[in-house]
């Protein structure tokens, strides 16, 4: 699912015939790319299974939000992101409400938790110990992918002012074209092309900042 279709850009410009489908067949791929890579994010809804490293206090922060839902959470001390010998079996699966527990910060029917924080219940997310040869002690280790989660995430519905600013994005391109926009490459058999560095794809995109900045990922 993209964030615009060419259904929608046609009407925007009250076209009817199919004399730009080619050109918005390659130009809604390079808009959604374009607003991804700004917010630093996925928008459409999806099941994600990630690997994570217990830090050793109670919080993990999924990488995608806002979170709908988690499916199911994994703890082995040999995991290895999943590349451990019989890695998260069975009797590593933990249970929600009772060891771990999802910060619902907008339950709505739509919007489960923007945070993407999980808790861990009573305890910290593991981070095991390790003792090199020479210290008389233990000291902090590595998780080294000893979590599994699997959620999903995203919106089911692009938000109204993503899909305007997707809009936006695409009319503004089909713009610089019809105004002889210079274009930086172009294959004819299967064709495609992409409009002249990454100075217009700055400009355009300024043109749209205001509407998706409240969405925008703070990677801390």
């Amino acid at each position: 699912m993209a964030l615009t279709d060419a259904v929608t850009i046609k009407t925007l410009l009250g076209i009817s015939d199919t004399s730009l489908d080619t050109v918005l067949a390659v130009l809604i791929p390079q808009a959604d790319s374009i607003i991804k890579g700004y917010l630093q994010r996925e928008i459409e809804q999806a099941t994600y299974t990630e690997y994570y490293s217990g830090s050793g206090n109670q919080v993990i922060v999924l990488n995608q939000t806002p979170v709908q839902s988690i499916t199911s959470v994994n703890e082995d001390s040999d995991g290895y992101f999943g590349d451990g010998t019989d890695a998260f079996p069975a009797t590593s699966l933990l249970f929600e409400g009772t060891d771990y527990v999802l910060r619902k910060d907008d339950a709505t029917a739509t919007e489960v938790s923007k945070s993407g924080i999980l808790y861990r219940i009573g305890k910290a997310w593991p981070r095991p110990s390790s003792r090199l040869r020479g210290q008389l002690s233990s000291a902090p280790g590595l998780g080294l992918g000893n979590l599994k989660v699997v959620y999903v995430a995203g919106w089911a519905t692009v938000p109204a002012d993503i899909q305007f600013a997707a809009n936006k994005l695409v009319t503004s391109m089909l713009e610089s074209i019809d105004a002889g926009g210079r274009l930086e490459s172009e294959s004819i058999e299967d064709y495609s092309y992409t409009l002249s560095g990454a100075e217009a794809a700055g400009k355009f995109l300024d043109s749209i900042k205001g509407s998706l900045s409240r969405y925008k990922r703070v990677v801390i």
